[in-house]
């Protein structure tokens, strides 16, 4: 049953993921710069980075790549294996010099939120 303030906030996406969708991009850049990896790697590896507390689907995963792979900051191959093709995805140079310049953007806005959201949590601890 829902409660009435359900309908001006869903707090089950506070821990669902919500936060963390914004990051898909620079979690999917990241990983690539590691290693090449084939779109499942990349969703079973952004769950384990985020403490199983999100899992993107392939439908959040694909696309962010396709347009990865449209702007020219990641490249990507058939390989087989197992009698099987599949995709494999691997950064490029521009690609790193995007995660690069994420990383310094992105910093100062994470920082920013996590000194609101602990603002916010204290505010109900006190209460």
């Amino acid at each position: 049953m829902r409660k009435p303030y359900q309908e001006l906030i869903d707090a089950s996406k506070l821990s669902g993921g919500l936060l963390l969708r914004g990051l898909l991009p620079f979690y999917v850049l990241s990983l690539l710069a590691r290693e090449k990896m084939y779109g499942k790697q990349i969703i079973d590896q952004i769950t384990i980075m985020t403490g199983g507390n999100w899992k993107p689907s392939p439908g959040s995963i694909y696309p962010i790549l396709q347009k990865m792979v449209r702007l020219g900051f990641v490249a990507h191959y058939m390989e087989d294996s197992k009698g099987k093709s599949t995709r494999v995805y691997e950064i490029t140079g521009l690609g790193r010099d995007s995660l690069r310049d994420m990383r310094e953007e992105i910093k100062p806005r994470l920082k920013n939120t996590i000194e609101l959201l602990n603002k916010h949590l204290k505010e109900l601890e006190s209460s």
